[in-house]
């Protein structure tokens, strides 16, 4: 699937006149005077068929029937509101002869006004189809008419569809014909719109429960959750390489920083550390306080593939260059330990009651997290375990121990090595991780 140019919305680059609305374009219960024209075949094939169906292929399927009955359409999209935390809206664009394009709005878009000077701010706010006769339309009346005209297209329409829960949705359609779509035509898109409706909601109703609970659990417990792994001990045995990373001086920056700048340190530290581990297949399972906990599942990727993987999205992680904090004159490094284990783990939920949450323990998980307070006490930024250590090593990758070191909760000292020698100053953290709970080991 191809980006478009084009914003979900057709946002705008100027503002322009208010259009003139015009009920009777869009009749509604305009008498359906031939055959060509009775809507029940799309709206059957639309309740049963395209509910199922996955956006691309509605919005092309639907664009593909409205085609065979007659009318001339030549540019038809589908546009939605978004739950999403960095995108306001996403869309699907048809032209004929050419792949189907995704478009997506997020809020820097929004900030710069595009949305306020768009024409489906207009159908929006009126609740109203809205339509642009292209021959009699300025240039600069709307940003969109330029790019309209250059394709050919004489006439377009945005029509807001009803939502049960004030969502925003739209069609657009557009046409190279002069004459526009024909009376009869618009009254079978009239006649249509309640099951578009209905399509597109349940889309977006799926996507937004897929995206956000994605969003707060990740994407392979979101999935689980979605399949029917909602109940408390309903667990399942994961062999992985475990990350946690760890930032440096939490504890001292917290007290100095007002909570909204501490929350921008955070960010401003996950943004580094989870893009690497999403790009080389891991799942973050956890931001907890300073800490990130995050999972590569040999099942996936097996054995040695899990521990190059996350040794490679550490490494990533730890290579980023990071501009210090600045905030009233005061400037505050940001910088962290990251480590890496390799073994079993439990996977799923844990709680009580109906408070569940989706987690991984297990003893390997604590053997990650105490590496990660290991590397404050030893100087170092990057640590892994013996077994990560043997893994790296059968793959040509340089390992060099940094002893035998006792540790809080298990009873035998830990081996630790450095895949590299880059150091950090054991002052530069308090050597707890904030927030980072370790369950009882199984």
């Amino acid at each position: 699937m191809q980006h478009s140019p084009h914003r979900p919305y057709d946002v705008l680059r100027q503002a322009g006149p208010r259009p003139r609305h015009d009920d009777r374009m869009w009749p509604g219960r305009e008498r359906l005077t031939v055959a060509n024209d009775d809507p029940t075949p799309i709206v059957n094939w639309l309740l049963r068929d395209a509910v199922r169906l996955e956006p691309p292929a509605f919005v092309e399927g639907l664009a593909h029937r409205l085609t065979a009955r007659g009318l001339a359409l030549h540019r038809f999209s589908v546009s939605f509101g978004l739950l999403h935390p960095s995108m306001l809206a996403a869309g699907f664009l048809w032209r004929p002869g050419e792949p189907m394009h995704y478009t997506s709005f997020g809020y820097d878009e929004r900030d710069s006004g595009l949305y306020e000077r768009s024409p489906f701010r207009i159908a929006n706010e009126s609740g109203r189809p809205l339509h642009l006769d292209l021959d009699e339309t300025a240039d600069d009346a709307f940003g969109i008419v330029p790019d309209l005209k250059a394709l050919g297209l004489r006439h377009y329409h945005v029509i807001p569809l009803a939502s049960s829960r004030q969502a925003r949705m739209y069609v657009t359609l557009a046409t190279e014909s002069p004459e526009d779509f024909t009376p009869p035509q618009k009254a079978l898109i009239q006649a249509i719109l309640p099951a578009v409706s209905a399509v597109v909601e349940i889309g977006t109703l799926r996507s937004t429960f897929q995206e956000v609970l994605a969003a707060y659990v990740g994407r392979e417990p979101s999935r689980q959750i979605i399949d029917g792994s909602v109940h408390r001990g309903n667990v399942t045995e994961v062999r992985a390489a475990i990350l946690v990373a760890d930032l440096r001086g939490f504890t001292h920056l917290s007290t100095r920083l007002p909570p909204e700048a501490t929350a921008n340190v955070l960010n401003a530290y996950y943004d580094v550390v989870v893009p690497p581990i999403h790009e080389r297949g891991g799942e973050v399972l956890k931001f907890i306080g300073d800490a990130v906990l995050a999972i590569f599942p040999a099942k996936k990727l097996g054995d040695g593939g899990a521990v190059l993987a996350a040794l490679d999205a550490s490494r990533a992680a730890l290579d980023t260059p990071v501009a210090p904090f600045r905030i009233n004159g005061h400037s505050f490094d940001i910088t962290f330990g990251v480590a890496v284990h390799f073994g079993e783990a439990v996977y799923g939920n844990v709680g009580t009651g109906d408070r569940l949450d989706f987690t991984v323990i297990g003893r390997d998980v604590n053997v990650a997290a105490r590496i990660a307070s290991l590397c404050s006490r030893l100087g170092r930024n990057y640590l892994v375990s013996a077994a990560v250590a043997d893994i790296g090593r059968s793959h040509d990758r340089m390992m060099i121990s940094a002893g035998a070191h006792e540790v809080r909760g298990l009873d035998e000292p830990l081996d630790v090595f450095v895949p590299d020698v880059t150091a950090a100053g054991p002052d530069e953290d308090d050597g707890i991780s904030q927030g980072l709970w370790l369950a009882p080991t199984l």
